[in-house]
């Protein structure tokens, strides 16, 4: 008795339904050159007889691993998830899986972008921010790899990039806190030589300018991007004993945390200080807080799009520049009333 084969081949697509094995092996590719009558007997086939194609075998023909990568620092908070959403939406849609690897910490070196490619597992990459530093991007991009970066600039042209406008969301947030009436806007910055932070308060500081309205270095201080440093960052603006009406944080975190601090010492928001942050997280739709918002899933589309018309139709690298908006919620509203619930300081 003879032992059954553990796979259906291609051949056994084509015996099954009239066909050359190049007429399959078109359909499978979508090659325009097959009939639609044909190419409906094939696929009918393929799924009569689940037919899975060999990709391994294919990659090997052609090359191509059907896969992308992105690299992420981190899967918590609001953003990230979000942002891989998009990404992993419209990879599917242009026929690739994606893989996600994360960077940095104590992973090894075999968990790494740069080793996945070395050992061509995917056909290109969407490198989050500073997960992979310029010089290294450099480097791939010599190799041919095509590479797309989300949140920051690409180091030279041949790498795309999928950008913020930081300086122009947070410049609209201080126009936005000084047309409600804010005359003392207090910013809570993040890290020190961060890109983004610093942008953001680049924009804080324009807008004063045009709104005419004086900047104190007394009313800036640094939170990190951290929800426990925004909660630090304001005890440090009461402790200095500079009034202040209005304030801008570098993102949600770190304004959620700011808002923590100020309910505590009496502070009620919005009558005596309107606060807005930056990112529009899930929570700060929920407690309430107005915030830049930042398209994070549609940077994850345009990003994995990039990438894979990059790949497939050899398109020119770009730097696509996302716009942001400001989303006004009770933090903001004169006349509303922000009733804080407090969740667990994380």
């Amino acid at each position: 008795m003879s032992r059954p084969r553990d796979r259906i081949t291609l051949e056994d697509v084509a015996k099954f339904c009239g066909v050359s094995r190049s007429t399959v092996s078109r359909v499978i590719n979508k090659s325009p050159l097959v009939k639609e009558d044909t190419r409906r007997r094939v696929e009918m086939a393929i799924k009569t007889l689940g037919y899975v194609p060999d990709f391994s075998a294919r990659a090997l023909m052609t090359r191509k691993t059907e896969t992308i990568a992105i690299s992420l620092p981190d899967i918590r908070g609001g953003f990230y998830p979000r942002v891989l959403a998009g990404a992993d939406e419209e990879a599917v849609r242009k026929g690739y899986l994606l893989m996600v690897v994360f960077q940095g910490g104590r992973r090894p070196h075999t968990h790494s972008l740069q080793h996945i490619i070395s050992y061509g597992r995917v056909d290109g990459a969407i490198v989050f921010g500073d997960t992979v530093p310029d010089y290294q991007l450099r480097l791939l991009s010599q190799s041919h790899v095509k590479v797309v970066r989300l949140a920051a600039p690409a180091p030279i042209p041949e790498i795309g990039a999928i950008v913020v406008d930081n300086f122009g969301g947070a410049l609209a947030a201080v126009r936005h806190l000084a047309q409600i009436g804010c005359r003392r806007i207090a910013h809570i910055a993040g890290p020190t030589g961060n890109r983004d932070a610093r942008a953001r308060r680049e924009g804080y500081v324009q807008g004063l300018r045009e709104c005419g309205l004086p900047y104190d270095e007394r009313l800036v201080a640094e939170g990190g991007f951290l929800r426990q440093g925004g909660a630090n960052a304001a005890r440090t603006l009461l402790e200095r004993g500079v009034e202040f009406d209005g304030l801008f944080a570098g993102n949600d975190e770190m304004a959620i945390g700011a808002i923590e601090t100020l309910v505590e010492a009496g502070i009620s928001i919005p009558q005596q200080v309107c606060v807005i942050g930056f990112d529009d997280i899930e929570l700060a739709r929920f407690i309430g807080l107005s915030s830049v918002h930042v398209p994070m899933r549609e940077m994850g589309v345009h990003g994995a799009r990039l990438l894979c018309e990059m790949i497939a139709n050899d398109r020119p690298a770009e730097t696509i520049t996302m716009p942001t908006r400001i989303v006004e919620r009770v933090s903001t509203n004169r006349g509303g009333s922000l009733s804080l619930v407090r969740p667990g300081r994380e």
